[in-house]
């Protein structure tokens, strides 16, 4: 019986060491080929039925800017606020008007409290605020769970090490770059889905896309512009309003006016308190070396009817305004601005969002 085995012994018959098959270079090059053919020919279809690339407007992103603000320092020009301040202000023309860098904190459907809060604890943020201010913001008390404030506590629960360089942040990052380009990702979706529901003729374009920056543009030329003024205002007046089906809009417009001059004043202790709290929070940013400016976006209609309704400009607004040191600007104060149009009564249409980041550059004096 030999002591050894070769290493040219078959061991468990011929197959043990059987080599794998070759395959042919040629494949994965052609596979290649053909999916990137396959990509082309989507990103084609989807461009022709207007479909655009869109950025998901995650939360892990907006942690990733939020850590970037506080990295520029100085150098930063912060916008705060939810979706007017999201949807109007042109970032290019921003970052030429000032010289320094922009960051778009804005959430949508959010308070500004927790984020102006957050950047007050900062000590890295030196830079410019500028907040797009909404009375209601003061309204309510502070609710932990409320996005904004799960946003922050995101942001503060994670090292900048972790926000910057792990491999989550980066691989998160390269994941939006990518997908941000390409049309058949647009809005959250995967490819399969567009190719389901949007390479058929009657797919219809985006009117609103999300951009890399966080910035979001809208396109009302895409909607009926009185179904979504109207839908705007039924939506913040009380959403369980509803017209019958062939309802004149004359007829809307009165029945929604009756309704919003039935409104009442909120209540304006709590918004006194709030309103000390957030002047103590731009104080903090101040006395660092940073600016902080409050700025009413425009609205138009009903729904600035609305908000005079509820938060009556001489006993708010103007009172918050007043307090010594705050920098503070209205769009009504401001002919430019208030000259712009606003579609749905509270978001400007994306081609005017330079006239307005101009017109706001020059209130403020930048």
């Amino acid at each position: 019986m030999p002591s050894s085995i070769s290493s040219s012994d078959p061991i468990g018959g011929d197959t043990a060491f059987r080599r794998m098959p070759r395959i042919d270079a040629r494949v994965p090059l052609v596979v290649l080929a053909l999916l990137a053919a396959l990509i082309a020919t989507m990103e084609l279809r989807l461009a022709a039925h207007g479909i655009r690339p869109t950025a998901v407007d995650s939360e892990a992103l907006w942690v990733r800017e939020r850590a970037r603000a506080s990295r520029l320092g100085d150098r930063a020009v912060i916008l705060v606020g939810a979706s007017r301040i999201q949807t109007g202000i042109d970032l290019d023309v921003l970052r030429a008007r000032t010289g320094l860098a922009p960051v778009q904190l804005a959430i949508d459907g959010s308070s500004f409290v927790p984020v102006l809060d957050g950047l007050a604890r900062d000590p890295s943020i030196r830079g410019t605020v500028i907040v797009g201010f909404i009375d209601s913001s003061l309204d309510e008390p502070r609710n932990a769970g409320a996005t904004a404030d799960r946003y922050e506590a995101r942001f503060e629960a994670t090292d900048d090490w972790t926000t910057t360089f792990s491999f989550d942040t980066i691989e998160g990052g390269l994941t939006d770059a990518v997908r941000s380009r390409l049309r058949s990702y647009a809005d959250g979706a995967r490819p399969l889905t567009s190719l389901r529901t949007r390479i058929r003729a009657d797919a219809s374009p985006q009117y609103a896309i999300f951009l890399a920056d966080r910035s979001r543009l809208a396109d009302y030329s895409q909607l009926d512009r009185r179904v979504t003024y109207y839908s705007r205002v039924v939506r913040e007046l009380d959403s369980r309003i509803s017209f019958p089906a062939g309802t004149d809009f004359r007829e809307v417009e009165t029945d929604l006016a009756q309704r919003i001059d039935a409104l009442g004043p909120a209540p304006a202790e709590a918004y006194a308190r709030n309103a000390e709290a957030v002047v103590a929070d731009a104080a903090k940013i101040e006395a660092r070396g940073g600016r902080v400016y409050f700025v009413v976006m425009p609205t138009q209609g009903l729904m600035t009817r609305m908000e005079e309704k509820r938060h009556p400009r001489a006993a708010f607004w103007d009172r918050f305004a007043a307090a010594p040191n705050v920098r503070a600007v209205h769009f009504e104060d401001v002919p430019a601005m208030k000259a712009i149009a606003v579609p749905d009564g509270s978001h400007i249409d994306y081609h005017d969002r330079a006239a307005l980041t101009n017109a706001m550059l020059d209130a403020l004096g930048k």
